[in-house]
């Protein structure tokens, strides 16, 4: 599980309430824009911060401050629109300024800008062959600030034949030799590969998630587990020591290896969201996919002359993945359709599976709420402000016209703080 995952052109208009996006384990900080826009997932064990006051809200930017326990990190994550050389240079601008701020108020913490800048250079970034006034800003802009860029393959993969592979997406750091950074190929219907960073400022995964075993006790062989319980040398393990807490685990692990013998089972992650669309033609896609990606790579290293052919099979591999999710994702809407239609309504059956496949949408904890004038409240402030609203219309305390306290706003966030 990444401790953070930056997601850039998202392409999705800022909405009222955005918990239908929340995934479990991570908490979301956004910065939405129609046709642009960045977010990133936090987990929910790293102790970060936003940094509003760097942001402009007409510029696909997020900033951000982590805290390791041991050291600082400043993330800014970029969107680059191709929205001309003007604009450009105003993103630049910006991002000199809110990192000089930034860095001014945190000097011992190291700098990372990271992002779709949608820059070409040809003395600096893969393929080495055109330079546009995009590139030239972001050269000078890591210059300036001592930058290294760690991305040196290209991070988009065109569909359509003649266009070049450009590396689009740039990791860019005050401190090359702390991060390693790979190339993956593209996750789902993107047409940008992943690039992953590994930094040693990264706290120990204390994750505790890992995979749960599920017995399944319908189908299991009882006669036959009865019948490996009635022929066990029970004296052996009983009494095999003094200790009554070693004897009661060597019993254990007798219970669980006839458990293993005589009742099938599968083992699920804790915690995840596992798609149960994602059947074995969507895997075996996925792996024909990433092995086109890999050998069109290794292809365009050694500069093979089978390139174009390689490159070919990619985008191939890549559109028949995206045929196969859609196909797994429509024959599982078909499936429960007709499991639904064959309960009849209003049973304990029919209500069950409805329930379940409504768990799979995250949903607020509140329901849109009703205010004075009849209309919903959606967002957690507008909620807020209602319930605040009510609880002082309520309330019979004299306050004296005294006007309340003006609390500081605060961009910590952290599922949980452990005091030790």
């Amino acid at each position: 599980m990444p401790h953070l995952l930056f997601l850039t052109e998202t392409q999705i208009r800022c909405p009222p309430d955005a918990a239908y996006l929340n995934y479990p384990g991570y908490s979301l900080e956004h910065h939405f824009l129609q046709r642009a826009g960045v977010c990133v997932y936090v987990r929910n064990d790293i102790c970060c911060r936003r940094l509003r006051h760097l942001e402009d809200p007409s510029l696909s930017t997020l900033w951000l401050l982590v805290d390791t326990g041991m050291d600082k990190i400043v993330y800014a994550c970029v969107y680059r629109s191709h929205s001309g050389d003007q604009e450009t240079t105003r993103l630049f601008d910006h991002l000199s300024e809110a990192a000089d701020m930034a860095l001014h108020r945190h000097p011992d913490a190291q700098f990372v800008a990271l992002g779709d800048f949608n820059a070409c250079h040809q003395d600096w970034l893969f393929p080495y062959q055109r330079t546009d006034h995009a590139g030239r800003e972001a050269r000078n802009f890591a210059v300036a600030m001592g930058l290294s860029q760690l991305v040196k393959q290209a991070t988009r993969v065109p569909d359509v034949v003649g266009h070049t592979a450009n590396c689009l997406d740039l990791l860019l750091t005050t401190d090359p030799d702390r991060c390693i950074v790979t190339v993956s190929s593209p996750i789902g219907t993107s047409d940008h590969c992943l690039v992953k960073s590994v930094s040693t400022f990264s706290p120990p995964d204390c994750d505790s998630r890992g995979e749960r075993r599920m017995w399944r006790y319908k189908s299991a062989d009882w006669d036959e587990m009865r019948h490996f319980f009635a022929s066990y040398p029970w004296q052996q393990v009983c009494f095999s020591s003094e200790d009554p807490s070693s004897c009661a685990d060597a019993i254990s692990d007798v219970v669980r290896q006839a458990m293993e013998y005589y009742f099938p089972y599968s083992d699920v992650p804790v915690g995840g969201s596992a798609h149960p669309w994602f059947n074995a033609d969507c895997a075996e896609a996925e792996k024909r996919k990433h092995s086109a990606f890999l050998a069109w790579a290794d292809a365009r290293d050694r500069k093979a002359p089978d390139l174009s052919s390689k490159k070919r099979a990619f985008n191939h591999a890549a559109k028949s993945y995206k045929k196969a999710l859609r196909r797994a994702r429509f024959d599982r809407i078909t499936h429960i359709g007709k499991k639904l239609s064959a309960q009849p309504s209003g049973s304990r059956a029919f209500w069950s599976l409805a329930k379940s496949v409504e768990a799979n949408f995250c949903r607020p904890t509140l329901p849109p709420l009703v205010k004075p004038d009849g209309t919903l409240a959606h967002t957690a402030r507008e909620k807020a402000g209602l319930f605040a609203s009510l609880f002082a219309h309520n309330s019979r305390l004299d306050t004296s016209s005294a006007t309340p306290p003006s609390l500081p706003h605060c961009d910590s966030s952290m599922s949980e703080v452990r005091n030790e």
